[in-house]
């Protein structure tokens, strides 16, 4: 029996979670940026001074609201910023969006925002001891594109509009990118370019520390899902090692199969598709293989 004969998989009501919601969180992010560029532009000292990220006031005089809001905001005088950081965050984000749902891409990307901005701060404040003042949504962007990059690493994109190469490859050059001005800086050199590259390798960072422990944030979030992580713990605790007898027969491949579909499937229809780990999304597109050939067998 495959997978897509079980009854909860042929529930009508369940679908993987990210498919319903579109982009709809992504166009709110863009959008929301979008705004705050133009009141930034109406009043600029205003608007910037009180959501921007520094070192005197975000932690010292403890507005914490700036490690997070500083990331909707933008240079006022430079649009470019803004509409490449914009541009990456539809053209990369979507991806992700669909592959772990709503919920989960946001809570993953104002959590890289404030990683990157904590980056920023931990280095020009408490290395370089220097004041300073960071805006921009870059940091988040890069945590979307390491995610992105670790996920689909031959992806061809087009650099400049005009050089295919693999995103992989244009991730590595970034972090070769942002951690030689920090290198330089620590040794005690001016690199004052007006690019926040602490805030760049922190968010960079961030997504490849996402990918490679397999975190996933919405579930520390919401409290409904404790009891299910709790029956969880309780049904493995109940597992117990046994010497099945001589004359029992031992599972055929095929079935083992079925019950570790069954097991990833049903983990599905409790906690949506982005609670699946690297090696459960492997089995399943193994056992779709398999499913696909034992239907064409005569």
């Amino acid at each position: 029996m495959g997978f897509e004969d079980r009854d909860y998989y042929r529930d009508p009501d369940w679908q993987p979670e990210g498919r319903s919601g579109g982009s709809a969180v992504i166009r709110w992010l863009i959008g929301l940026c979008v705004l705050v560029f133009i009141g930034q532009n109406i009043a600029s000292l205003r608007v910037t001074e009180s959501l921007a990220l520094t070192t005197d006031d975000t932690l010292p005089h403890w507005q914490l609201w700036r490690l997070l809001t500083y990331a909707f905001c933008h240079g006022t005088k430079d649009l470019l910023h803004l509409v490449f950081n914009m541009l990456c965050l539809w053209f990369f984000g979507r991806t992700l969006l669909e592959r772990l749902g709503s919920r989960e891409f946001l809570a993953f990307y104002l959590l890289a925002a404030v990683v990157a901005g904590l980056s920023f701060l931990g280095l020009q404040a408490g290395f370089l001891h220097e004041r300073a003042q960071v805006v921009g949504a870059s940091g988040a962007v890069m945590a979307v594109m390491a995610v992105f990059a670790m996920w689909y690493p031959r992806q061809q994109v087009l650099l400049m509009g005009l050089i295919p190469i693999e995103i992989r490859w244009l991730v590595a050059a970034y972090v070769v990118i942002d951690t030689l001005p920090i290198w330089s800086a620590l040794r005690g050199q001016n690199t004052h370019d007006g690019i926040a590259h602490a805030a760049h390798l922190g968010g960079l960072l961030f997504g490849f520390a996402y990918v490679l422990f397999e975190l996933r944030l919405s579930n520390w979030l919401s409290v409904r899902h404790v009891p299910a992580w709790w029956r969880e713990r309780e049904r493995r605790k109940s597992v117990r090692l046994y010497s099945p007898e001589a004359d029992a027969p031992e599972p055929s491949p095929e079935e083992e199969l079925d019950e570790k579909v069954d097991e990833i499937l049903r983990k599905i229809t409790e906690h949506g598709e982005a609670s699946l780990n690297s090696r459960e999304r492997k089995v399943l597109s193994e056992a779709s293989r398999r499913y696909r050939e034992r239907s064409r067998t005569p």
